[in-house]
């Protein structure tokens, strides 16, 4: 017999383990290029707490693609709504 346990799901919490960088943007006049305004986020990893207990997941140990993906997702929302 099985059980589905994501039914437990009050049982762990998850957080994204990073910060938000804002940058004020520069222009590169002589080749038209430079840094957009606007913030960055840099994810760092991820925090499962279990009861009081947390353990760190770092990125290095997480695929680059969902890392990549959590930074933009991040970056969206706070370009959006900061």
């Amino acid at each position: 017999m099985f059980r589905d346990l994501s039914e437990f799901e009050e049982i762990a919490s998850l957080y994204i383990n990073g910060e938000g960088e804002y940058n004020p943007g520069e222009m590169d006049y002589l080749n038209g290029t430079g840094i957009p305004e606007g913030w960055t986020a840099n994810v760092y990893g991820l925090v499962i707490c279990v009861g009081s207990k947390e353990y760190t997941i770092p990125a290095k140990a997480i695929p680059p693609e969902l890392i990549r993906h959590l930074s933009q997702k991040l970056q969206d929302e706070l370009n959006d709504h900061h």
